[in-house]
């Protein structure tokens, strides 16, 4: 009988965690970063270090025997999936560095 109480418990105890994080992942992708109408460009906006990050372009140059050059250019998006955007948050609150969190 115990055994039982304490798996319903526990079985209460992770979906109302689990359905937690799905409401405040849900609620930050539309009304947290720029996504929403409600968003605005408050302050707030201005000091987040993810929007603060301009488009990231590599190019590299490779010349090949015959004399041609060959040009690729690689450019980072800033699209990123709304769950990255939350825990690059949650990790930037950690971080006593105050530096914006590293891209690997």
């Amino acid at each position: 009988m115990r055994v039982a109480v304490w798996n319903a418990r526990a079985a209460l105890l992770y979906s109302l965690g689990g359905w937690t994080a799905l409401g405040g992942m849900i609620y930050y992708s539309r009304y947290g970063s720029g996504g929403g109408a409600e968003s605005g460009g408050g302050p707030e906006n201005e000091n987040d270090p993810q929007r603060n990050q301009g488009p990231r372009k590599e190019v590299y140059t490779t010349e090949t025997p015959f004399g041609f050059q060959v040009r690729t250019e690689v450019t980072y998006r800033d699209d990123q999936p709304p769950l990255t955007r939350l825990l690059r948050r949650v990790v930037s609150f950690f971080d006593s560095s105050g530096s914006p969190p590293s891209e690997k």
